[in-house]
């Protein structure tokens, strides 16, 4: 059963980004899997997290980010064993991979069939990162399946720095907010894509690609 929206102030919990509580992450994860929707600091920014299995919560996130259902979202995963199964990889995508992989890039793949239908890209792609990040990975291996995970924001407005924005902006959206301190950085993932021409960027974020 999905986890309604919360009606009030959604709940706060303290975490550690470096060594996060099992505690936390046991509460967050169950959120999840019931699912909610919850909030987190990444490796880049703040984001909001979801199952990619739970078609009403995804829903729910496209309404907090005003995004129509041919705009995608990125998706998170623990391992490319994930990757594999929820994309088709190319030996174009293949170097990407072991260039960048744990890191802030978002790889734009052929989605296999594996891949629920309201989470592809018109042209039935699917974006996927792997972070390295010790919270996130931790969140995805307690969930045990990747996320939908878009920068936790209000659309045209920049994404969150800290976890005590969330609460005020997001009261009665959410379910979840773990708070772990202020980002520096509200710098996104860049987003690439392998095609016929060769790799295109399709959103300058932290990282800069070169060629392979």
């Amino acid at each position: 059963m999905a986890v309604r929206p919360a009606a009030h102030r959604p709940r706060m919990l303290r975490i550690s980004r470096d060594l996060p509580e099992w505690k936390a992450i046991a509460v967050a994860a169950r959120v999840v899997t019931r699912g909610g929707i919850i909030v987190f600091p990444t490796d880049t920014t703040y984001g909001f997290a979801a199952s990619i299995y739970c078609e009403e919560a995804v829903r729910r996130l496209r309404r907090l980010k005003a995004r129509r259902s041919d705009q995608p979202f990125l998706v998170i995963a623990a391992d490319t064993d994930w990757v594999r199964e929820l994309a088709v990889v190319t030996a174009g995508h293949q170097r990407l991979i072991n260039d960048y992989w744990p890191g802030p890039l978002s790889i734009v793949f052929e989605a296999s069939e594996a891949v629920p239908e309201y989470l592809m890209g018109p042209r039935r792609t699917i974006a996927l990162r792997i972070p390295d990040d010790t919270l996130t990975q931790s969140i995805l291996r307690a969930c045990g399946f990747p996320l939908v995970a878009p920068s936790a924001n209000l659309k045209g407005m920049e994404p969150a720095t800290s976890a005590h924005k969330m609460v005020r902006d997001f009261a009665g959206k959410v379910d979840l907010v773990l708070d772990g301190g202020s980002i520096e950085s509200i710098t996104p993932s860049t987003i690439v894509r392998v095609g016929s021409r060769g790799l295109e960027v399709l959103r300058e974020g932290r990282l800069v690609v070169r060629e392979a």
